[in-house]
């Protein structure tokens, strides 16, 4: 696995364009379920522990609510 991205270059979900995707297409293209979420309906998080900043997630959401 590469080396762990530095804090800054870890995504995050920008709450105010996330749609809480029943089937967040995001959670499915990343490698190491970085992306969690805890409740149905509300925005997943990036868990900064996991992520090792490949940036698939962010083309990979329809509404560009993954943003670095």
């Amino acid at each position: 696995m590469p080396d762990h991205p530095p804090p800054s270059k870890i995504p995050h979900v920008d709450e105010s364009r996330c749609q809480a995707c029943r089937k967040c297409v995001a959670r499915k293209v990343c490698r190491t379920k970085a992306i969690i979420a805890i409740d149905p309906g509300e925005p997943p998080f990036i868990d900064g522990n996991l992520c090792y900043g490949c940036m698939a997630c962010l083309p990979a959401c329809p509404f560009e609510a993954i943003v670095t």
